[in-house]
């Protein structure tokens, strides 16, 4: 597996031939960040699933994922208040509400829950390929479901405004059962500017080895 970080809550995710981005946010719409993304819509060519989590600007990029879909014509798993945002193919929509399961372009999809109530239809993502599998929580909170997450790979929001904290996503952590971590939607703006490396220090306490990854950075499991 290979996991690029886009900054804020973006990832770009490679596992068994298949290709995934989730909520990217690449383009110059919404709120000014303290720094530019580190790629653009255009690097991403081939991408079987765009996956995003709620219709927030910072989590449904429209130009964004309107540019991935014009190049690769992926399909588009969103809940139906963020489809509506995008003007692409109707036939590349693909709405989704929690607790659905489905396969999708060779790619195995859990709509699962979050807890984000400045968000109309929040949700979260499992995906897997083969035996390798990857969670993104999206923006959410800490809560009790967060037991039933079992994974490779999570990717868990710290910044604490709209979502948890490094505290709180450490409480989070202890629930699920996942092998590896990676924090996000911190750093991005001046009321997420968090400690990362305290939720580093805790999180090698838990059972997932944590991994900071810079905007840009690369892991590979």
């Amino acid at each position: 597996m290979e996991i690029m970080y886009l900054g804020h809550s973006g990832f770009h995710v490679r596992m068994g031939g298949k290709s995934m981005l989730f909520d990217p946010w690449l383009s110059d719409e919404g709120k000014e960040r303290l720094y530019r993304p580190p790629v653009s819509a255009n690097a991403f060519n081939n991408v079987d699933l765009v996956l995003l989590s709620h219709e927030h600007f910072d989590h449904c990029d429209s130009s964004t994922v309107e540019a991935v879909v014009a190049r690769s014509m992926a399909h588009v798993v969103a809940p139906p208040e963020t489809l509506e945002k995008l003007d692409m193919p109707l036939r590349l929509k693909m709405q989704v509400t929690e607790g659905e399961r489905f396969e999708l372009n060779g790619i195995e999809v859990a709509v699962m829950p979050a807890k984000h109530p400045q968000s109309v239809r929040p949700v979260s993502y499992r995906v897997g390929v083969g035996a390798e599998s990857f969670f993104h929580a999206g923006d959410t909170y800490d809560f009790y479901d967060l037991t039933r997450v079992d994974a490779d790979v999570a990717a868990i929001p710290i910044g604490g405004t709209y979502t948890m904290d490094v505290l709180s996503a450490i409480t989070a952590l202890k629930r699920m059962r996942v092998k590896h971590v990676i924090p996000m939607h911190y750093d991005t703006f001046k009321e997420l500017k968090v400690d990362v490396r305290e939720f580093e220090q805790r999180a090698l306490k838990t059972r997932a080895i944590p991994h900071v990854l810079r905007p840009g950075d690369s892991l590979h499991i």
